[in-house]
């Protein structure tokens, strides 16, 4: 199945023509598609291996380690991190709240180390941490405090001494900015923009993205469109063949609704204060493409993964894409909420489906494992 690309440099084509281009291209690929879900020739879905339940976070992280058989994520009500083995056995439960070496005031996000190691961002302390997989301390150093927004992620792999940081930066639009720093002296190595763009997207410009550790950036704009951008200024712009424009649910308006009001008790300010045009903004809007940073990566292999749910609860699609191309989606069961590939062996943290014994009316937690090496792309 082919899927059509836009090849741009900058503004050489024009908005109107690039839109008629994605319109055709849509044209094409709904029809592609809906040939594709008769004969499944872009969608593989694995067998499930074994699943973990986990306790209740707030938290999206989760980091499959070198080893391929350990993944550990963040329980963010006990403020520490728990790791667990293919099997559901606990291998480490480690942290707790504090400043000490160790601890933690904000755990955010997580990284697989080189030797079997987790990597361990806290946003308020500005430091990352070394552990071994078991909960023993390894090491910490400090991190460019402009990388620590609340806004900011860090989703990269630690190979060697270093490691890459993103942070969404005001000023020049919304720029990513990625930091290489060596986590043994903590020497900030390289700072790198994302680029600035514009992209010829008619709804608007990117909204987000992640650098490839083997040149160029990964961009995510409105309406499903992916941006593939070279370190030359050269880009592929396409919108994703699988993007389905979905307006949230009441449940996410909710969801909304109660946000925005802490967030203004938090400032101060009336809880009602624009608060029924920013609901109804939100309720009408389609719903980005992607999901949010956990479920995005690039992996080893430098293929660019994002999770989608394609308007449906009970299944979610990682699709995949190589060279600026789409490839295929893997499918896995119910919601997902974060994931991590190496290799052939896939983990996906997700929210099972309430079921009638749920009395507390919160879906459960679990970790599951797929072997995804008979994967047809």
């Amino acid at each position: 199945m082919q899927y059509a690309t836009t090849l741009i440099r900058r503004r050489s084509i024009p908005a109107a023509t690039a839109h008629a281009l994605a319109s055709a291209a849509l044209l094409t690929l709904t029809t592609a598609c809906a040939e594709s879900d008769t004969t499944a020739d872009a969608i593989f879905t694995p067998e499930l291996i074994t699943s973990t339940t986990l306790p209740p976070s707030e938290d999206d992280q989760v980091a499959l380690l070198a080893d391929g058989r350990t993944a550990c994520v963040i329980d963010s009500y006990e403020v520490r991190v728990r790791c667990v083995d293919r099997e559901g056995a606990v291998v480490g439960v480690f942290g707790s709240e504090g400043e000490g070496p160790g601890e933690f005031v904000s755990p955010a996000y997580l990284a697989r180390g080189a030797e079997g190691t987790v990597g361990v961002a806290d946003l308020r302390l500005g430091r990352f941490t070394v552990f071994e997989p078991s909960g023993a301390h390894m090491s910490q150093v400090a991190l460019p405090s402009a990388a620590f927004s609340p806004i900011s992620s860090f989703r990269d792999i630690l190979t060697g001494a270093s490691v890459d940081i993103m942070a969404l930066m005001g000023g020049d639009g919304y720029r990513m900015n990625r930091f290489d720093v060596n986590i043994a002296s903590g020497e900030l190595i390289r700072r790198e923009g994302s680029p600035p763009g514009p992209w010829d997207i008619e709804c608007g410009d990117a909204v987000g993205g992640m650098p490839n550790r083997a040149g160029g950036w990964v961009l995510v704009a409105c309406e499903g469109h992916l941006i593939f951008a070279g370190d030359t200024g050269d880009a592929t712009v396409l919108r994703a063949p699988t993007y389905v424009p979905e307006v949230p649910g009441e449940q996410e308006v909710a969801d909304r609704e109660e946000e925005l009001k802490a967030f203004n008790r938090g400032l101060g300010v009336p809880e009602s204060m624009n608060l029924a045009e920013t609901l109804e903004r939100y309720r009408t809007t389609p719903k980005n493409y992607h999901l949010s940073t956990a479920q995005q990566l690039i992996d080893t292999a430098g293929r660019y993964w994002i999770a989608t749910q394609r308007g449906l609860r009970e299944w979610s699609y990682l699709d995949v894409y190589e060279n600026a191309d789409y490839a295929g989606s893997v499918r896995v069961r119910d919601r997902i909420r974060g994931f991590d590939v190496l290799g052939s062996t896939l983990v996906v943290l997700v929210d099972r489906p309430l079921g009638a014994d749920d009395a507390d009316g919160v879906p459960d937690r679990a970790l599951d494992w797929y072997e995804i090496g008979g994967n047809p792309f």
